[in-house]
């Protein structure tokens, strides 16, 4: 028996508000809605001379200009200087950023450095550019209770830290467009954001303690230097 044509609209119908419900409810959460309370620091190694680097670039920036995420997830973008010697040199490129991901490669047995790369926490390492995995990492290092608390009042920072761990303070411009006028993003503007300037370390910190902050401090971490694990930070 032939269906009639009034029946195969209503089923018609029925299959199209089914694929529709589905393909709303399959959609991902927000991140400021899965992240639990401790604050995750997001690390990128980059360069304006990579021409694999702009998307991780531009999924840092999301995270950055995420207003419900701010405060919750703090990026720093690190450019390095090991492509500057390639076509073009990176305005905010330095050695001191290359040797900041030489630690984390030394420590994570990795085979080398590479751009882009994301860490975060000081735990985990992967491609920068890997949404997926970049907003899992978040997700699991967010519900990780703090061992430490960090807490900005003013030009001082107050710490409580149960061992001893190493206190620094950052520098971060929020976002910069360049021109690149040469090198494998030649003709391109870039947007660079959390852009870190200048990286001043403390000291080694325990116990209950406050100790003033380099004038344009806006991050600040309590890392520890054997592991590279970030055990607290916090910004303005």
């Amino acid at each position: 028996m032939k269906a009639s044509p009034r029946l195969l609209a209503i089923i018609a119908a029925v299959v199209i508000a089914g694929a529709i419900v589905f393909n709303v409810t399959s959609q991902p959460a927000p991140l400021a809605s899965r992240i639990g309370s401790s604050p995750v620091v997001v690390e990128l190694f980059t360069s304006q001379g990579c021409s694999s680097c702009p998307p991780a670039e531009e999924l840092l920036g999301r995270i950055a200009r995420d207003a419900s995420l701010r405060g919750r997830v703090i990026p720093l973008a690190f450019h390095v200087d090991y492509w500057d010697h390639l076509g073009w040199r990176d305005p905010f490129s330095s050695p001191q950023w290359s040797q900041r991901q030489t630690d984390y490669v030394r420590v994570m047995g990795l085979g080398g450095a590479y751009t882009p790369q994301a860490v975060v926490g000081g735990r985990r390492e992967f491609v920068g550019s890997n949404e997926k995995q970049l907003f899992s990492a978040i997700e699991e290092a967010s519900k990780r209770k703090a061992a430490a608390s960090l807490s900005i009042a003013g030009d001082v920072v107050r710490v409580d830290a149960p061992r001893e761990l190493e206190l620094i303070a950052l520098s971060v411009e929020p976002v910069q467009t360049t021109k690149v006028a040469s090198g494998e993003n030649g003709g391109r503007t870039l947007a660079n954001y959390a852009i870190v300037r200048k990286l001043t370390t403390i000291g080694a910190v325990t116990g209950r303690v406050e100790r003033a902050l380099p004038q344009g401090t806006n991050v600040v971490l309590l890392q520890d230097t054997k592991t590279m694990e970030i055990v607290a930070a916090a910004s303005r």
